[in-house]
């Protein structure tokens, strides 16, 4: 084992594909992803828009909750810290909705560390992957990256997004092996996802 696996993950080559509810259809030309709530400024940004505002290339870990993870994935996009330079955040918490419906919640000192991830492994993010944009947090599993992301809303108070109403942790944490909720982080291996993909390319 690698000294740098999380606890409970295995190493494996290539993603395995999934979405908990039905993908929804993307019309590129009329996305736009929203941000509102506790935040200085309102706004809303078109894809172009999302490009333009690149400022991230990188290699990072992909950790499933599963327990897969993939080494070393190149991901271009936003960082959030460029993000809140327009929009002003001053929530607890970052919520994130999907086009699907999906929401999913992550503490603000984890949604500040995090990227917007529009490119992957060197071309656009496919449709399978989220296309157009979905947040990536290093350190959480990736149910808290949201595929088809369509809005992030700030809050003070806490509420539970798709996985977490269902008993997923709060918080995801990968090192601290935060899977369910008031578990201390372990918890039964369960299937977690309704849905598969079937196409296993990045």
């Amino acid at each position: 084992m690698h000294v740098d696996t999380p606890p409970g993950q295995r190493w494996i080559r290539d993603f395995i594909r999934y979405s908990a509810l039905p993908p929804p259809e993307v019309d590129i030309v009329r996305y736009r992803l929203r941000v509102g709530g506790a935040v200085g400024r309102n706004a809303e940004f078109s894809y172009g828009d999302l490009l333009g505002m690149m400022d991230f290339k990188g290699r990072l870990d992909f950790h499933c909750v599963t327990g897969w993870s993939v080494r070393d994935v190149e991901m271009e996009g936003v960082t959030f810290e460029a993000l809140n330079a327009i929009i002003e955040p001053h929530g607890r918490y970052a919520f994130f909705t999907s086009l699907d419906g999906y929401t999913t919640i992550v503490p603000v000192e984890d949604y500040n560390r995090g990227i917007l991830v529009l490119r992957m492994n060197g071309g656009p993010l496919t449709y399978e992957a989220g296309f157009p944009a979905r947040p990536f947090f290093g350190d959480l599993y990736a149910w808290k990256s949201a595929k088809w992301l369509s809005r992030i809303d700030f809050m003070d108070e806490y509420i539970d997004g798709y996985w977490e109403e269902r008993g997923y942790h709060e918080r995801g944490n990968v090192w601290m092996e935060e899977r369910f909720k008031g578990s201390g982080g372990k918890g039964r291996n369960r299937k977690p996802f309704k849905g598969r993909f079937t196409d296993r390319s990045p």
